[in-house]
């Protein structure tokens, strides 16, 4: 259960970074080969250098892309940096201008690169700190961030060798058409998508990766093979991931019980989290009190402006004990982050044309508060 954990919350494991975790993956590899290959259709690559288990998703969701980068440039230099190490063998070393012209004559955008404007420069450096940071590149000498400011900044790289194993292998030439559906459809073999190893494979990745699974309606084949096989879902996540199952009439989600809690799980341990969990505390009181109203699907709809003052509710009671950085943030500025934050953990859908926003069922399982005399020991501790 711990390696494939290990799996999940990593992109990969590189033995030469961590040896334990690299050689207990290994020695686990036929225990855990039934749940990856059957329930996901997942496939683990395990070599000399490297574990990784290539995570596909059920769906493809906003949050799914790479944190770090800001401008789809910064995924187009990352993929011609890929390019780029094809042509080096292993602990090969070069210069971070035999780069630039590289991706300079590559780059096929509508945009040509000018490496003398500063966002082109600043899309690079994300590409190439991504890269160092998962191990695909090894700095010899030199600041890569230098370039940012200035463009004659040198930097000497050395190729690890791992770029080969970054992308996963679609099956096919990816032509362009590419987008988020037609890679996940390069993982689908023919035949009907809702029957067989299909269906199963994408329900267990959505209930695996995804926050939540929402029911779209009574002909929603993925929902419904959740219902018609809750019992083996049940037994096949509880004694993999150590999650439990569980299911309602509109929504689905695998819960973690005990001390269990990393960066992907919510609550995550960061402040907005807390936040989090005292404004579903309030939307529940309000529940209760008969101020709002929840429908048939276990949704409440409402203005935004009603849910912003929610936020700002929550904020007058809890600020006191919310870290500096939240309790000084301006009242716009934390009703975007925490309404972000909810939104990517599929807790709210905002509609911008109609200005509302729906509270979807999974703010109905948890909720959260400070104890009353919290003012107290904050201030306590301050002294």
């Amino acid at each position: 259960m711990e390696e494939l954990h290990m799996l999940l919350e990593n992109f990969w494991i590189l033995r030469d970074e961590d040896r334990d975790a690299y050689y207990r993956i290994r020695d686990a590899q036929e225990r855990m080969k039934s749940f990856l290959e059957e329930k996901l259709g997942y496939r683990l690559l395990i070599n000399p250098r490297m574990a990784k288990l290539e995570k596909v998703p059920g769906e493809a969701e906003p949050w799914m892309g790479i944190q770090d980068f800001k401008e789809p440039m910064d995924y187009a230099f990352l993929c011609l940096l890929l390019a780029f190490l094809e042509e080096k063998g292993p602990e090969e070393q070069f210069v971070l201008s035999n780069i630039t012209e590289y991706i300079q004559a590559a780059y096929e955008g509508d945009e040509k690169v000018d490496w003398t404007l500063y966002s082109h420069r600043r899309s690079l450096v994300r590409a190439l700190v991504f890269a160092t940071k998962y191990g695909i590149l090894k700095v010899n000498d030199g600041e890569q961030e230098r370039f940012s400011d200035d463009r004659s900044a040198e930097v000497l790289y050395e190729n690890t060798g791992i770029s080969g194993y970054f992308l996963r292998s679609f099956g096919r030439e990816l032509g362009d058409d590419i987008n988020h559906e037609t890679l996940l459809e390069s993982e689908r073999f023919a035949g009907d998508a809702d029957r067989g190893s299909i269906r199963r494979h994408r329900v267990y990745r959505k209930l695996l990766l995804s926050p939540a699974v929402y029911s779209r309606g009574p002909e929603d084949q993925d929902f419904l093979y959740i219902k018609n096989y809750r019992n083996t879902i049940q037994k096949d996540f509880e004694e993999n991931v150590g999650a439990k199952l569980h299911l309602h009439k509109s929504s689905a989600f695998l819960v973690y019980e005990g001390s269990f809690q990393n960066r992907h799980v919510f609550p995550d341990g960061g402040n907005v989290s807390d936040i989090i969990l005292q404004v579903a505390g309030l939307i529940r009181k309000k529940l209760e009190e008969g101020k709002l109203q929840a429908k048939p699907d276990d949704t409440i709809e409402m203005p935004e402006m009603e849910f912003h003052r929610i936020i700002m509710e929550c904020r007058e009671l809890y600020k006191d004990g919310w870290y500096k950085s939240y309790r000084e943030l301006a009242p716009d500025k934390l009703i975007r982050e925490v309404a972000d934050a909810m939104e990517s953990w599929k807790m709210i859908e905002k509609d911008g044309a109609l200005r509302s926003v729906k509270i979807l069922p999974l703010m109905g399982k948890f909720a959260g508060e400070y104890p009353e005399n919290f003012r107290k020991e904050e201030t306590a501790n301050e002294k």
